[in-house]
């Protein structure tokens, strides 16, 4: 597998072209981003980057600054390389599977672009060495060392060569419509994803990190909690709006942190914490106004639903792996499925028309709630066990 790579100018406009804006950085900065998710763990960059837009994002990076090797001060390994141009880009999947392609290997979609995305050998690497460290265009020598035979791999991707703005904005929009989860549902791709993007595009304009826009979820689903807490149908009816802004804003934190390489320990605590407390809140309130319009237990069914939440939530957290992308066993898959918030949309729609049209039927909602709520951890925990 191919573990470092290098960004290079095919051409003199390149240097230029590199410090093109892109979600709020500039083109080469994303290009480096892009490897490193694709499992890159050093990349070369040209010194005539050096003093530009380019050396203050990735100075701005932690996690940029701490792979990238500036050339010529820094050198490559005499090994293969993922050559990549710095005025381009193309998804991290595909540039994961050149990593691990044989050399040399040309990414299809970047063939005729004049700026090819390769997976280098290192006879290829050595021979660009010096005008790869040197920052003079490499994009003819590279052309005609793929001309006498490379192979060709097929991303399945998208791929954008900049050389203005508009190019930029292409970039842009790709860059943004691949930020979704393997974990979406078909309601997170209808809808909340349609509307966190918008989101995400402010706060990356405005400078907001992930780790604000998550109190601002959870700020949200305490305000769909106060709605819900001996609630009105009206009322009620505003709680459901609220959740979907706080789980809007839940999509929204997570692609800021991928569009910023910004993800880190604290922030997977705080969305854990946040999605729990709300979640719990939720139920919890459910069961105060159960108890109000139909003078049943209401109130203790819905602390036994929130119990169940806060468990589901430490079950999730200790072996996630196990029941998602696990190889997809038809278990996994239900389990999977059954810790959406799609149910907890059902169950706040549900929620509001018995209250408005059924109210002494909520008792036996909030029993279904709170007995739901632990068959599930009960039933990730015994899938993991039995998984390991």
């Amino acid at each position: 597998m191919i573990r470092q790579a290098a960004l290079y100018l095919a051409s003199p406009d390149d240097a230029r072209a590199a410090e093109l804006p892109v979600a709020g950085r500039p083109l080469a900065f994303r290009a480096v981003l892009a490897a490193v998710r694709a499992g890159a763990v050093r990349v070369g960059v040209p010194g005539a980057l050096r003093g530009t837009a380019v050396e203050r994002a990735i100075a701005a990076s932690p996690r940029a600054r701490a792979v990238v090797v500036w050339l010529p001060d820094g050198g490559l390994d005499d090994a293969p390389a993922l050559l990549l141009p710095a005025a381009a880009l193309a998804p991290a999947p595909a540039l994961a599977r050149l990593l691990v392609a044989g050399t040399p290997a040309v990414l299809a979609e970047s063939r005729a672009s004049g700026a090819p995305v390769v997976a280098a050998d290192a006879a290829l690497v050595r021979a660009l060495a010096p005008r790869l460290a040197a920052g003079a265009p490499v994009g003819d020598a590279l052309a005609a060392a793929l001309a006498r035979g490379a192979g060709v791999l097929h991303g399945d991707a998208w791929f954008v060569r900049a050389r203005d703005l508009a190019d930029a904005r292409q970039a842009e929009a790709h860059l943004y419509a691949g930020l979704g989860s393997p974990l979406d549902t078909r309601l997170d791709r209808a809808v909340h994803r349609r509307l966190s993007r918008p989101v995400s595009r402010l706060a990356v304009r405005w400078g907001v990190g992930p780790n604000p826009i998550t109190l601002l979820s959870l700020l949200a689903g305490a305000g769909a909690a106060w709605c819900l807490w001996g609630a009105t149908p009206a009322s009620a009816l505003a709680g459901l709006l609220l959740y979907l802004v706080a789980v809007v804003l839940d999509h929204s934190d997570g692609e800021v942190a991928r569009l910023g390489l910004t993800e880190s320990e604290l922030g997977e605590w705080l969305d854990i914490t946040a999605d729990t407390v709300v979640h719990a809140w939720l139920v919890l309130a459910m069961g105060v106004t159960s108890a109000r319009v139909a003078d049943g237990g209401g109130v203790v069914t819905g602390a036994v639903a929130a119990a169940g939440v806060v468990a589901s939530a430490v079950v999730a957290k200790v072996s996630p792996t196990l029941v998602v992308g696990d190889g997809g066993t038809r278990v996994g898959r239900l389990l999977a499925g059954l810790g959406t918030r799609d149910g907890y949309y059902a169950m706040l729609v549900l929620f509001i028309l018995l209250l408005a049209a059924l109210p002494a039927a909520l008792p036996w909602l909030m029993a279904l709630v709170a007995a739901g709520s632990h068959a599930y951890w009960l039933g990730r925990a015994a899938y993991a066990l039995r998984r390991r």
